[in-house]
């Protein structure tokens, strides 16, 4: 998936939260690996209090207007 994320092109993967993409709010990343070939085929953020803080935030402000569409518009 392209995020259009400048960090993507280095190879970070940031997470989606509220609409948004953004690395870890520590900074910190994980290196993904491919167990079958043992490569690291990606790095991704290393989600902490905060970010988890943010995200259930993010849902919680979302989830009135959400809540509201009818299932085949949430779907998309």
């Amino acid at each position: 998936v392209n995020t259009g994320h400048p960090a993507q092109a280095a190879g970070l993967r940031p997470m989606l939260i509220g609409g948004g993409w953004r690395p870890a709010a520590s900074g910190e990343t994980l290196p993904v690996e491919n167990p079958a070939a043992r490569a690291v085929i990606a790095t991704v953020p290393r989600a902490g209090a905060a970010d988890v803080e943010a995200a259930v935030a993010a849902a919680h402000a979302a989830f009135p207007a959400w809540s509201r569409l009818a299932p085949r518009e949430r779907g998309r």
